[in-house]
């Protein structure tokens, strides 16, 4: 995002451009990588009596698939961004979708210690990007973020796993997948 940080100056801002989108903008979708937290700061202002000019605020998370995509020698994995109905609550969305996916990381091939397993939450995110890093040779440290950094960047996700997910009772007919435009050129 653009707009400078997470502070309530900077969401107060967000939600104002918001409030003064053209007439004819009427639905958005708030998208968030791994997490709701951007969608549930919009939904906390609707519900506070904010953004009544919006008819629909879509939660939209994105996350990285274990796919690669990509031309000309340079590939990237694929981002998938899911679409969730507006009527479903963040915290069904959080239980039922973004911790039944529990991905599996092997971080070195013969080495299982130093595998990775969990829920994905900001704790068990800077849990892998410290995994990581702690297997990397230490001359190699400076050329890494913060373990959280590192975990949001090498976290991904099977798109079986994905849509054995939506496929369920919670999100059967409630969600959407798409691509981004550039990783749909890359495809």
């Amino acid at each position: 995002q653009g707009y400078g940080g997470n502070t309530d100056e900077v969401w107060s801002r967000f939600i104002d451009e918001l409030e003064n989108l053209p007439e004819d903008i009427s639905v958005i979708g708030v998208n968030d990588y791994w997490f709701l937290n951007g969608y549930k700061r919009i939904l906390h202002a609707r519900r506070s009596g904010r953004l009544q000019n919006l008819e629909a605020i879509f939660p939209v998370v994105e996350m990285r698939l274990d796919q690669f995509g990509g031309t000309e020698g340079k590939l990237s994995r694929v981002n998938l961004h899911v679409v969730f109905d507006p009527e479903l609550e963040p915290d069904v969305i959080q239980a039922q979708f973004l911790n039944a996916l529990q991905p599996k990381l092997k971080l070195s091939p013969g080495h299982e210690t130093l595998g990775w397993h969990g829920v994905i939450t900001e704790e068990s995110l800077t849990d892998l990007g410290r995994r990581i890093k702690e297997s990397v040779p230490t001359r190699e440290l400076g050329k890494y973020d913060s373990d959280l950094r590192e975990g949001f960047n090498n976290l991904n996700v099977s798109l079986v796993d994905v849509q054995t997910v939506l496929a369920g009772p919670y999100f059967k007919g409630k969600a959407l997948l798409g691509v981004g435009k550039t990783e749909w050129a890359d495809i």
